[in-house]
């Protein structure tokens, strides 16, 4: 199974000064050109390819004026060079998709991403698969109030699902025609769309009959596994020796299903983002066992600076606090600072950042347990290299290094799937037990 991690400019500056806490001059002069993606990063990438959504970056493509849909992404006139492939250390594929997503309470889907214009973004641009252009089935849409202009969920109607269905089903039959008739060489890949078993296998069924090879299931997120492995099961006998693309899905205790099934890609961020967006599980150890990163936000966040002068310290005060935090973390790696000592600094500055539900619960416990097993010292993987800084939940230079972490562990445990076939453990609690991981909406 290839696994295709979605493109967000994930990228970060390879030379931040972590002591000072400052941005390289390349950084400042010029980001784009001077800050690298995880595939620069480690000495086999993460990742097999990465999922490019046309809606992401919309702006950013022009089309030129010589009449020949010669497109251009920034400065490039090629995906790969845009998302500086030719310093990876192997090669890599580069999917593409319209980002329904970013669409997904209009009606239809708008005129940008028309099928011929899309199929030209994708054959223009060198993309080595393009998806063909699908509007997700959900439950709810979001609409303006008109009486207050406020944005208020809508709940789809059957018809309104099965019209979007054959909005996906209609363009996808043209998007197969318009591709073999113009000859182009990148991969098509049908999406299907549905709501229930009998949709989503008719959907798929009707793209076999097409002639697609390759067939993406979208709109899964929303759903619970049990019913994903009823999708798959139910596809055998319509897909056969199909490929089969899993949209938005990565369910870790699922992998070795999804590969008797015969799903050969899928694509996911999740372990990139619960670096930052959980408040247990941030630090993926190699041995299957989550940590919680160690708060040290900047003092200029308004929150905190309010929260803080709230409680009577000054602005002075509170840079203090979060340089002396800083500066115990990497003294207590070093073996120079004691833990008590360490959690106390902390903590002193931790509890100045207002938090909401049970967000700040069992901090200290949590913060212990991540400062004495020091997780980050029995990892072999590049960001690691850093020491205490990746376990730092601090701005994006140290966030997504943690993250690329995360997916790297992820990804060599799905290199054993693909070797092997089966897998002992991918993700545990604190206890060892085996955890499922949730989805964020794609």
């Amino acid at each position: 199974m290839k696994y295709f991690i979605p493109d967000w400019e994930d990228r970060l500056d390879p030379e931040f000064d972590f002591i000072n806490d400052e941005y390289s001059s390349g950084h400042k002069k010029n980001p784009y050109q001077h800050d690298i993606y995880a595939h620069h990063l480690f000495k086999r990438p993460p990742y097999d390819g990465i999922l490019f959504s046309l809606c992401v970056l919309k702006s950013k493509i022009s089309l030129t004026t010589d009449g020949n849909n010669t497109y251009h992404i920034r400065d490039s006139s090629d995906i790969q060079s845009y998302l500086k492939f030719s310093s990876a250390t192997i090669p890599l594929e580069v999917m593409g998709d319209c980002g329904a997503f970013g669409y997904v309470n209009e009606e239809i889907p708008p005129a940008f991403y028309n099928v011929q214009n899309v199929c030209n973004i994708y054959e223009s641009l060198g993309f080595n698969y393009g998806v063909s252009v699908d509007h997700l089935v959900v439950e709810y849409i979001l609409i303006q109030d008109e009486r207050n202009g406020r944005r208020v969920k809508k709940k789809l109607t059957t018809a309104q699902k099965k019209k979007r269905i054959q909005i996906s089903l209609k363009n996808a039959q043209q998007f197969y025609d318009y591709h073999r008739t113009k000859g182009f060489r990148f991969c098509p890949i049908g999406s299907a769309q549905g709501y229930d078993l009998k949709t989503y296998i008719d959907s798929v069924d009707s793209l076999v009959s097409m002639g697609y090879d390759y067939i993406g299931i979208g709109g899964l997120v929303q759903y619970k596994s049990p019913f994903i492995l009823e999708i798959l099961e139910a596809m055998q006998t319509v897909v056969k020796k199909k490929r089969i693309h899993l949209f938005g899905v990565l369910r870790p205790d699922c992998l070795e299903d999804f590969k008797r099934f015969g799903v050969t890609s899928f694509d996911s961020a999740s372990f990139l983002r619960k670096a930052w967006l959980r408040s247990g599980q941030n630090y993926l150890a190699p041995n299957g066992k989550w940590y919680t990163a160690i708060r040290v936000p900047q003092s200029d966040n308004r929150r905190m600076f309010d929260n803080a002068k709230h409680n009577g310290y000054s602005y002075q005060k509170l840079r203090k606090l979060e340089k002396d935090t800083l500066e115990i973390l990497v003294e207590y790696d070093l073996g120079k600072a004691s833990l008590e000592d360490t959690l106390n600094t902390v903590l002193e500055y931790d509890v100045l950042l207002l938090r909401k539900g049970n967000d700040g619960k069992n901090l200290r416990k949590k913060y212990e347990r991540t400062l004495l097993d020091k997780p980050w010292k029995s990892c072999s993987c590049e960001m690691c290299k850093e020491g205490i800084q990746v376990i730092i939940f601090r701005g994006c230079n140290r966030n997504k290094r943690r993250g690329f972490h995360n997916t790297w562990i992820f990804y060599q445990k799905l290199r054993e799937i693909n070797k092997n076939g089966e897998i002992t453990a991918l993700i545990n609690d604190e206890e060892g037990n085996i955890q499922k991981e949730p989805e964020s909406r794609r």
